[in-house]
């Protein structure tokens, strides 16, 4: 999955994948952002390079549910509508930012993917911070049926 996160001061409205939302109005220190939302449609690629074929969309929204520590909560869909295997991969689960491989589950899915069960290994591939911030994730689908 590919992500471009958009970016006011450099204008990249007409190219990003992702968007935040603002962290809570609340009166305590929150400096891990508890509670701050991003939604994302991330184009799915074949390789991690940016230029690699793209076979489907991933869409869904992540959200930080720790205060006492850097963790979110994904919830998305991996769309897949090129390759040889076409359906939809329904995956969810609470990862932690700092582990180097990030676990979560595979919930059910659609299509060729109809009934799967089972685990999405993440790992970050390459993050660039430089405005707008772009980065790609690579997943291992261990997949039942």
């Amino acid at each position: 999955m590919q992500n471009t996160v958009y970016n006011p001061a450099v204008d990249n409205a007409n190219n990003f994948t992702s968007v935040y939302g603002l962290p809570p109005n609340v009166t305590w220190p929150n400096p891990l952002s508890f509670g701050v939302t991003a939604t994302f449609e991330d184009p799915i690629t074949i390789g991690a390079a940016r230029d690699s074929q793209q076979i489907g969309v991933g869409n869904g929204f992540w959200q930080i549910d720790s205060r006492q520590t850097y963790t979110l909560f994904h919830v998305f869909t991996a769309n897949i509508t090129e390759g040889e295997y076409k359906g939809i991969i329904n995956i969810m689960g609470q990862l932690r930012e700092s582990d180097a491989v990030r676990y979560m589950t595979v919930v059910g899915g659609t299509g060729d993917f109809l009934g799967a069960r089972g685990l999405a290994s993440c790992v970050l591939v390459v993050i660039d911070r430089t405005p707008p911030a772009k980065w790609t994730l690579s997943f291992e689908l261990d997949l039942y049926y």
